[in-house]
């Protein structure tokens, strides 16, 4: 009988409480994840082979990136899981703005999971990109630090809380791509004394748009002088 009891609890709760898929809104069964079967199966992983190194846009026939040639990356190696659509969009969007924190675990897991697909060498330490002071009380967390202990539980490697974010504390959700690209270069810091130079730093956030509030956070991280510094993140929206 003892074995059942945590089954049948379940059970009632979800009969109180039914679950229902965080991107489509289907009721799930008892013990189901966040997800419904058919909305997990769209949970596709990016190709690194298919993408340039150095930005992760989709390289040409010719293995060539129009995109580094017009604008050459500041990053050593930039990578990310999933294109910013469907279900993934919804992981983050109810993790940011749903407050579930708790869909950085299973977020976290794709990251490790993309990170041993592109064999990359072992970073020195991690940095997650800052939200603003307004954004933290908000949602009482900020989405990439979450992120970025998951990955570090699993590479044994220090989180740095290096940066610090100031200025505007508008979300960049209701920015164009333009507006993006004028996010002023003064709005990330260094913070407290962390031995970045000559290190292999990985910078880790949530989403991956127009990479303004990524190159505004390496040429704070550059003034360090760092031996590398490459960018993963969860979601990229696609050029």
């Amino acid at each position: 009988m003892k074995n059942w009891l945590p089954k049948l609890r379940d059970s009632l709760m979800h009969l109180v409480y039914p679950a229902s898929c965080i991107h489509c809104g289907e009721q799930l069964g008892p013990g189901a994840s966040v997800l419904c079967d058919p909305c997990g199966s769209l949970l596709e992983m990016l190709d690194p082979e298919e993408r340039c190194p150095r930005c992760f846009n989709l390289q040409g026939a010719d293995g060539h990136c129009r995109y580094c040639a017009k604008n050459p990356s500041i990053f050593y190696r930039t990578g990310a899981v999933f294109s910013y659509m469907g279900p993934p969009a919804s992981i983050i969007k109810k993790m940011k703005y749903g407050c579930q924190p708790h869909l950085a675990k299973g977020a976290g897991a794709f990251l490790i999971a993309q990170f041993e697909k592109m064999d990359w060498s072992m970073p020195d330490a991690i940095v997650p990109v800052p939200v603003s002071f307004f954004h933290w009380l908000e949602r009482g967390f900020n989405q990439s630090t979450l992120l970025a202990n998951e990955l570090a539980k699993v590479l044994q490697v220090p989180v740095w809380d290096a940066l610090k974010r100031s200025g505007p504390s508008l979300s960049q959700a209701g920015l164009t791509l333009e507006q993006r690209k004028l996010l002023g270069k003064k709005q990330f810091k260094l913070k407290g004394n962390y031995p970045i130079e000559d290190k292999n730093i990985l910078l880790i956030d949530d989403v991956m748009t127009s990479g303004s509030t990524l190159n505004r956070c390496a040429e704070a991280i550059y003034q360090k002088c760092p031996q590398t510094l490459s960018a993963l993140t969860f979601c990229k929206t696609e050029k």
